[in-house]
């Protein structure tokens, strides 16, 4: 497993489902998330979205999820977000604890406070003086001018300066390299069924899935990866013998070889296919992003598929960190001997609520019931009813 996954423990509060007593969470490797629709997993992810616009444009980001009055929680008049969070920096060897702090001004998101802190000793690298960031350089603080700050911006996209600025430069950098894929489009409408350049460059399928063959093509010229890529999807598909990528007039043509020879192109492929093809590049890329974020992915897939997709997950969380949610009993049932990795998602008086399971509370019914067994009967909670 990773020495380290990227986010180490997150706190949210006042912010989509989670309300003003806000609610927390320690985040290991992998995590499997659970609980009722509209019971708030979705909404932790849109958090981490919110995160990930941070070194670029977060009103942006925040129109994106509807703008900051659907944003907010809605239980508290005037309410205040916030987002509380350690992250390990790699590039600096270092914890980092990340706060941020907003609300709605005359239908416009404002930031109120904004902090970057090393965990341990502490040492504060961002922060709000007197309402304005202020930033620290070797114990030096600098505080920004009207002109060089902006409320409806972090100052993570306003300083990116790796040499005076280290802690706030990668932070920034690694909020940005999250993959979030929840807007699985492979209907007979989707644009990734058609031709598409091939003069792209991305080191990783982009979160519209609109690449996917020039990933495809990649991993099929890489020898390390070739053999896993084939072996998964002929599991899957059992005519399949083969993947066709071709490059003609800049354009790529995505096609899977059947054993009589024909081949199907990706207009023509099932939407289960085409899915379990997006989750090979995802989940076998040899240098993944720090973290990656992923919604049902066992939508449109065949229930003999479920247990190759746990251990792709359960393989890959050694090289990334892995947030799925899922309502697949099964999906939960791949878990049982690590039961640690899945997180429960509930309701109380309208806000949620997060629960990571603890192995040693559930050794008992473990021995006579599988995970998704227990999740069914309302053992470890997660239902409606």
């Amino acid at each position: 497993m990773p020495k380290t996954p990227a986010i180490e423990s997150l706190r949210v509060q006042n912010l989509f489902s989670f309300g003003e007593n806000g609610a927390d969470v320690e985040l290991g490797p992998l995590n499997i998330l659970i609980g009722p629709n509209a019971s708030g997993k979705s909404n932790l992810i849109e958090a981490i979205g919110l995160l990930k616009g941070l070194p670029d444009d977060f009103a942006e980001a925040v129109a994106g999820a509807g703008g900051i009055s659907d944003c907010l929680w809605k239980g508290t008049p005037n309410p205040t977000a916030t987002i509380d969070a350690t992250f390990n920096l790699r590039r600096v060897k270092k914890s980092v604890r990340y706060q941020l702090s907003f609300t709605g001004r005359k239908g416009k998101v404002a930031i109120i406070d904004e902090k970057v802190t090393s965990v341990s000793p502490s040492e504060a690298f961002l922060a709000y003086q007197k309402g304005r960031p202020t930033i620290y350089s070797k114990g030096a603080g600098l505080t920004l001018s009207d002109e060089e700050s902006d409320p409806q911006q972090s100052v993570l996209s306003q300083r990116k300066d790796s040499k005076n600025y280290p802690e706030i430069t990668y932070l920034g950098r690694l909020f940005r390299s999250f993959r979030i894929y929840s807007n699985w489009e492979f209907g007979p409408g989707s644009t990734m069924r058609d031709l598409y350049g091939a003069e792209e460059k991305n080191d990783y399928l982009d979160e519209d899935v609109h690449n996917l063959g020039l990933m495809l093509n990649r991993f099929y010229s890489d020898a390390n990866i070739k053999p896993d890529l084939l072996r998964y999807l002929k599991a899957f598909y059992a005519d399949a013998v083969d993947i066709h990528t071709l490059l003609q007039s800049g354009l790529v043509d995505t096609r899977i070889e059947e054993r009589n020879k024909v081949t199907i192109s990706a207009f023509r492929l099932s939407d289960g296919t085409l899915r379990w093809l997006a989750l090979l590049t995802i989940l076998l890329h040899p240098s993944p992003p720090p973290l990656v974020c992923l919604e049902e992915p066992e939508l449109g897939l065949h229930p003999d598929a479920i247990r190759m997709l746990a251990k792709l997950l359960t393989q890959a969380s050694e090289r990334m960190q892995l947030i799925v949610t899922t309502h697949s009993d099964a999906l939960v049932d791949q878990f049982t001997d690590r039961p640690d990795s899945v997180i429960v998602f509930e309701k109380e008086e309208g806000a949620t609520k997060m629960t990571r399971l603890k192995k040693e509370r559930l050794t008992s019914w473990l021995e006579r019931y599988s995970l998704g067994q227990l999740w069914r009967t309302g053992e470890i909670g997660g239902n409606r009813w």
